[in-house]
């Protein structure tokens, strides 16, 4: 039987009366290996118009084209043979457009999103944050992408506001899987450290998309928790999508929690491209740090059937005494 035509946000299939939209994804809740990473996009535009079809010069959706990036689900940009290279360039394109440039290292790229990466030190895996990027591309090829990237998200007049991203280490995981005892609560906290950091310096009012927390259906008391500075009101609550609006003098955002958001609004497709990507250049410094010590060793994404062979295959380093494993291997 052939899937159903996907049903978009009528907010969004119409496009946006503020013009203003955001979004937000995650990548990495099920490994057992490497962190949690959320992003969040914002971007704004011409009322009504769909940045899919504004940037249809330069930008793809469904299926690769080339000469394009390919804004969508990470997990379909992020397929085949070629998977990496692709998510790199849509990333890294709009990192450029964005930035005016290309991050030269993993330790580039985390900083300038404010990522703390002197507690991401802690893990010997990340001590040495100069890993070179572009992994997978031309640095002049996705410099001159991007500067044609960002001309062209002028003439649409089109701009990217901010791309904030959120990883959460493995021991940073555990701890609050112990002090909450609640996977959905860790998940939660993260997309709301990067929901709070998008309101805080969105231009005007706007339509945020995140991708639903799991089956989670009722948001409204974690968002008071963590927007306390924000009046929050439901408006409606169903299994499909979740909407509140959150207001704070007189700047209102509207924020969808809905499944299959990626497919369903741009910057979430961006944000879940943003999210994926961080998290793979993240297990390369955990997997080439292992293969150094370990030569032969097999590269691992850290998944529950491919992690455990990972784990038994660095069984004899795993049980070096003081070795880190609280900042290896995930309690949940």
């Amino acid at each position: 039987m052939a899937e159903p035509e996907l049903s978009l946000l009528p907010e969004v299939e119409a496009g946006l009366d503020t013009g203003l939209l955001a979004g937000v994804d995650e990548a990495g809740l099920g490994p057992i290996l490497g962190p949690l990473v959320v992003a969040g996009v914002t971007i704004e535009g011409p009322k009504g118009r769909d940045p899919w079809d504004l940037l249809d010069r330069l930008v793809c959706r469904h299926r690769v084209v080339k000469g394009k990036v390919q804004v969508a689900d990470s997990k379909k940009v992020h397929s085949g043979r070629y998977g990496l290279q692709r998510l790199e360039r849509t990333l890294l394109s709009f990192w450029g457009a964005l930035h005016n440039e290309i991050p030269r290292t993993a330790g580039d790229l985390l900083a300038h999103c404010n990522v703390d990466t002197a507690s991401l030190a802690h893990c010997p895996w990340y001590g040495d944050l100069s890993l070179p990027l572009p992994l997978a591309n031309n640095r002049d090829d996705l410099e001159l992408f991007a500067h044609m990237l960002q001309r062209d998200m002028a003439y649409q007049g089109v701009q990217l506001h901010d791309l904030a991203i959120r990883p959460v280490d493995v021991e940073e995981f555990n701890t609050s899987i112990l002090d909450t005892n609640n996977k959905g609560e860790t998940h939660f906290h993260a997309y709301s450290d990067v929901i709070g950091r998008m309101l805080r310096i969105m231009p005007g009012d706007a339509h945020l998309v995140a991708d639903r927390c799991g089956g989670r259906v009722h948001y409204a008391p974690g968002l008071r928790r963590h927007l306390k500075q924000w009046q929050v009101r439901t408006i409606k609550e169903t299994a499909q999508c979740s909407v509140y609006e959150v207001v704070r003098d007189n700047h209102k955002i509207q924020i969808s929690f809905t499944s299959r958001g990626e497919d369903r609004s741009f910057p979430t497709a961006l944000a879940s491209c943003a999210a994926k990507y961080v998290r793979e250049i993240m297990m390369t410094m955990v997997n080439q740090w292992f293969q150094a010590k370990i030569p032969d060793l097999k590269r691992t994404a850290g998944y529950y059937v491919d992690g455990n062979r990972f784990l038994a295959d660095v069984g004899e380093l795993l049980e070096t005494e003081g070795f880190p494993t609280q900042r290896l291997i995930r309690s949940r």
